[in-house]
């Protein structure tokens, strides 16, 4: 494993809303680093402030790709996942997109979502 000197996005907010300045510095790399997952077929489902860690040299890493999953590229893949895999809800509560609530099958659109929960999170405190 990596060792990274920094600390968290969830460090950084701790209940206090960061200036649209850092709001976009931050925001765009970690856009570009779930959009170099997507094109690799990743949804990482747990992205929150605790998984974004920002490096003393201001590098932005998305880290925990634990509950990350290959998406479903067609209708038989998805049928053939489903027989291996339990219902089970993964990722945590208050950044879950709904579908991801409800257990349907994801795409990038959820962790796209949970993208702007963060972004709002970080705007507000």
């Amino acid at each position: 494993m990596e060792y990274l000197e920094g600390k968290t996005l969830a460090s950084r907010i701790a209940g206090r809303a960061l200036s649209t300045d850092e709001v976009t510095k931050l925001g765009i790399p970690m856009a570009e680093a779930l959009a170099a997952a997507h094109s690799k077929g990743v949804i990482h489902r747990d992205i929150k402030p605790a998984n974004i860690f920002i490096t003393t040299s201001r590098l932005v890493k998305v880290l925990d790709f634990g509950v990350a999953k290959l998406m479903q590229s067609s209708p038989e893949a998805a049928a053939a996942t489903a027989l291996t895999e339990t219902n089970a809800v993964t990722g945590t509560l208050p950044y879950m997109s709904p579908e991801q609530l409800r257990g349907e099958n994801l795409d990038a659109r959820s962790d796209i979502y949970t993208l702007g929960v963060v972004l709002y999170e970080m705007s507000t405190g």
